[in-house]
C-alpha cells in the first residue's frame, strides 16, 4: 500500500446465518490481498455457524452487529482497519490502498468507498446499479436531517458525514470514540456517526472506489424500537433519513 503496509490493516466482519455471503466476501478479498489479517465476528445460530479460514470470534446468537464490531475492535493490533458489510464483495475497482492512503497520510479518519447494487435475475445475468449510502448530517435543534451526497472535494476525496459499510479507520481514533453502541444492536450506523462527527472525526469518499453490495434476504428485524433509541441516544427528537422516513425519540425519553 502507498503509505502503509498490508500488514497495519486488519478487515473486520460481522455476521450472522450469513456463511455463503461471508465466504464469497473472504474469498474476494484473498484475491487481492492475501496476506491481509482477517477478523469475522459470528452471531449466527449453532446450526449456521461456519468455519471462514479467517481469524473467528463466535458471539452468542443474535448478539448484533455492534457487539461484533467491539469484539473485534478490541482485538485489532494494527493502526487501521477496513470495516465492511458482509454482503459485499470486493472487484477490481475497490482499491484499499487508496482508502489507508486516506488515512495514513492524516487526510482522513474515516475514508469510505461505496457500493454498486447486485442482484441476480437469472443464472448468468446480473444487474447492477449504483448505490450510493454515502451523506450529510444538517442540525437545526433538537432535530436531524440526512441527505445523500457530499461537499467539496477535498485532495482526493468528497468530505461527508456519514458513510457506507466500506470503510477504512484509524483505530484509536474509533476506540477513542468508544466504538459501536451494542444496545443499538444492528441499527448502530447513524449514531456512530453523530458520535464522530461531535467528536470532530474527518469523513470522507472516495467515490470512484467501490465494491459489489449483493441483495440478500435480511435476517428478521429485531422486535425493539432500535431506530428511535438511536434518536434518543444522540439526544435528539426527531431525525429524518435519506428517503425522508421521520423517526421519532420515544416520549418518554424527551420527558426525560
Amino acid at each position: 500500500m502507498s503509505t502503509a503496509e498490508p500488514s497495519q490493516l486488519t478487515a473486520i466482519i460481522s455476521t450472522a446465518n450469513r456463511p455463503k455471503s461471508v465466504a464469497r466476501l473472504v474469498r474476494s478479498l484473498r484475491r487481492g490481498y492475501p496476506k491481509l489479517k482477517i477478523l469475522v465476528a459470528d452471531a449466527s445460530s449453532g446450526s449456521s455457524k461456519a468455519r471462514h479460514g479467517v481469524d473467528s470470534i463466535q458471539l452468542p446468537a443474535g448478539a448484533g452487529r455492534s457487539a461484533g464490531y467491539n469484539a473485534m475492535l478490541a482485538r485489532v493490533r494494527t493502526p487501521y482497519f477496513l470495516l465492511l458489510d458482509d454482503r459485499c464483495e470486493i472487484s477490481r475497482e475497490t482499491s484499499l490502498e487508496r482508502l489507508v492512503a486516506l488515512v495514513a497520510d492524516d487526510k482522513l479518519d474515516i475514508a469510505a468507498g461505496d457500493f454498486i447494487a447486485c442482484q441476480r435475475k437469472m443464472w448468468f445475468f446480473v444487474s447492477r446499479r449504483p448505490e450510493p449510502r454515502h451523506g450529510l448530517m444538517e442540525f437545526a435543534g433538537d432535530q436531524l436531517t440526512l441527505t445523500l451526497g457530499s461537499r467539496a472535494p477535498g485532495d482526493g476525496y468528497c468530505w461527508c458525514d456519514l458513510v457506507a459499510p466500506l470503510f477504512v479507520a484509524g483505530t484509536n481514533k474509533v476506540r477513542s470514540l468508544g466504538g459501536w453502541d451494542q444496545e443499538l444492536e444492528s441499527d448502530e450506523q447513524d449514531e456512530f456517526f453523530v458520535r464522530a462527527h461531535r467528536q470532530g472525526l474527518r469523513v470522507g469518499i472516495a467515490p470512484e472506489l467501490t465494491a459489489w453490495l449483493w441483495s440478500e434476504q435480511l435476517p428478521a428485524e429485531p422486535s425493539r424500537d432500535l431506530k428511535s433509541l438511536a434518536v434518543a441516544k444522540m439526544g435528539l427528537a426527531r431525525m429524518t433519513g435519506f428517503e425522508g422516513q421521520v423517526t421519532r425519540a420515544p416520549r418518554r425519553a424527551m420527558a426525560a
